[in-house]
């Protein structure tokens, strides 16, 4: 009796975490899906726009099935960055930058602005790079996919704690489940997502390693201002697990063909990574 009561409510909870999750993705257009993301405070930009028309135009190359109904909207709220709504197999998406980079698209290039310069604005190459990295989470439908995952790890963590013998053990293992798996997932399609938007060409590829060495540089300075354990010595945010870490995403996209689609697990290089900063280290206390 216990049994089925906690296989029926954990079917309950379950299903309408999933509901709950998927609505904004599969509705990325409405108010309440944009409320539910905390994206409320924005404002949509005109179709005719050569911001909004290079985005579709991005999405169609990435092979988005509907670019024209792709959205774009900017965020009023001064935030940094920008982020991907809803999925390729509903047809309907949207995307929300910062105002940071809506200037960075229409301002003239300047011969003196550098990665540096943490207060600039991202330039052109750096603005198509994160265009093409939101529209390749559209056109992998990396949305629905992490939605998804709400329910199986669920049924997977409650299969794992009702067969081990020791309570304890098998909640550890089957929490362990929900946070390895939701963190191996999220950065497989974040690395995914640098892959495809580098795989466009050069340029894209430049405006990546532009990208997150400007914003490693910009994370070098905070941690020689606040001197913080959770910036680490190269720049890497440890407070963000939801993306990889920065060295290991430039380091990718330093050693990827542009015309290459097929790609290597993400902890393959976060593990080349990590074992070249080890040897240096090594190397340096030595010599």
């Amino acid at each position: 009796m216990t049994s089925s009561y906690s296989r029926r409510l954990l079917v309950t909870c379950a299903s309408t975490m999933f509901a709950s999750a998927t609505f904004p993705v599969a509705m990325p257009h409405s108010p309440l899906a944009l409320r539910a993301i905390g994206a409320s405070d924005t404002k949509e930009l005109d179709a005719s726009d050569d911001f909004v028309v290079q985005a579709r135009e991005i999405a169609r190359q990435l092979g988005v099935r509907h670019p024209e109904n792709l959205r774009v909207l900017m965020d009023l709220a001064d935030g940094e960055g920008g982020g991907a709504l809803g999925a390729d197999v509903f047809g309907r998406s949207a995307i929300w930058i910062s105002e940071s980079i809506y200037r960075g698209f229409h301002q003239t290039p300047s011969p003196t602005s550098t990665v540096q310069d943490i207060e600039a604005d991202p330039a052109r190459e750096e603005v198509e790079f994160i265009l093409a990295h939101e529209c390749a989470h559209i056109a992998n439908n990396h949305s629905l996919k992490m939605t998804s995952f709400i329910p199986l790890s669920m049924f997977g963590s409650y299969a794992i704690a009702t067969k081990v013998p020791h309570k304890l053990i098998g909640a550890v293992l089957g929490f362990g489940l929900i946070a390895a798996g939701g963190w191996y997932l999220s950065w497989h399609m974040e690395h995914e997502a640098d892959h495809l938007a580098a795989s466009l060409g050069q340029r894209f590829r430049d405006g990546g390693l532009s990208t997150f060495e400007r914003s490693r540089v910009r994370n070098c300075f905070l941690k020689s201002y606040f001197d913080t354990r959770m910036i680490t010595e190269e720049g890497n945010y440890l407070g963000d697990t939801s993306h990889p870490w920065l060295t290991t995403r430039i380091h990718h996209l330093e050693h990827m063909e542009c015309d290459e689609h097929d790609h290597a697990c993400i902890f393959c290089s976060w593990f080349t990574e990590t074992v070249k900063q080890g040897l240096n280290l090594v190397r340096s206390k030595v010599l």
